[in-house]
């Protein structure tokens, strides 16, 4: 007790007092909360107010005895030597302390706020993405199909379906379209399976990529493709997002297919908020279309 007392009424010295004192048990204090921090994605909310009371006792009550005593120490330095820039030095690395102990003791509270479960959060938006798209597997055990808006996830989605059932041969799309990434993805799983796209009625905007990523591209009687330029559909900014160079991307992949060029000079040539329905004899011609099916 006498040592903290000493120190509290500054008879340690000044050097003694703001290293030992202040320096190096202010580090010890962090170091041992950092120590003691709860692992991500875990909290101390069970235990808040024992939490909080260490917060104040070594945030609080603790810097307060170091910070009194450093100053005492520094008066007494002055009195004694007269020099001030020592003092001057360790009033900083007191303010400097205090700031310190503040971010801390805030760090500790925030140790007792419960953390929120990501997984559930995470799970109820994939399920709400999941509720504007349905993918079925037909009574024939051949045919996949897909209705609805291309959302996030939906390739994943599509993936495990394909992969639980090795003899899909044909997929049936009737979507307004959607993200064009996920467009890509589906694309790029119908081919490597060999699939058969077919349309039964509307393919629209990103729809249309997936679509061509059938071996065989078929449409029904009265079925329509639609075409567009591409935009951004978000009420904020995307960084690195282009959709000239998206349109770049999907035209090569169409070109990639065999589809002639002056369909390619035209697909993306109707306004955003438009759509270019091409006659089903263009998309015969264009080989955007290799065939017409005929509804069972």
């Amino acid at each position: 007790m006498s040592y903290f007392a000493d120190h509290w009424n500054g008879r340690q010295g000044l050097a003694w007092s703001f290293w030992v004192n202040l320096v190096l048990l202010r580090l010890i204090v962090m170091g041992v909360q950092e120590w003691l921090a709860p692992a991500k994605g875990q909290d101390f909310s069970d235990n808040r107010w024992l939490v909080v009371l260490m917060a104040l006792v070594f945030h609080g009550l603790f810097f307060v005895w170091q910070a009194v005593g450093v100053l005492r120490a520094g008066e007494a330095h002055l009195r004694q030597t007269g020099a001030m820039a020592p003092v001057w030095g360790v009033q900083a690395g007191t303010i400097t302390g205090f700031f310190l102990a503040l971010i801390y003791g805030l760090g500790a509270w925030q140790m007792t706020l419960v953390v929120p479960d990501d997984s559930a959060i995470f799970a109820e938006i994939e399920a709400e993405r999941a509720s504007r798209y349905t993918l079925g597997i037909g009574p024939d055990g051949q045919t996949l199909t897909l209705v609805g808006s291309l959302e996030l996830g939906i390739t994943r989605a599509a993936d495990r379906i394909l992969a639980a059932n090795p003899g899909l041969r044909r997929v049936i799309l009737n979507s307004p379209g959607g993200n064009i990434y996920e467009a890509r993805g589906l694309a790029q799983k119908f081919r490597a399976r060999g699939l058969t796209t077919i349309v039964t009625d509307e393919c629209n905007s990103a729809c249309t990529t997936a679509f061509i990523g059938g071996t065989k591209r078929l449409i029904a009687p009265g079925a329509r493709l639609g075409f567009h330029e591409y935009r951004i559909d978000a009420d904020y900014e995307v960084p690195l997002a282009d959709p000239a160079s998206e349109q770049r991307r999907d035209r090569a992949l169409f070109a990639g297919a065999g589809v002639a060029a002056w369909f390619l000079d035209r697909m993306h040539s109707a306004s955003p908020d438009e759509m270019w329905f091409p006659p089903r004899d263009q998309l015969f011609a264009a080989r955007v279309a290799t065939g017409a099916y005929v509804l069972p």
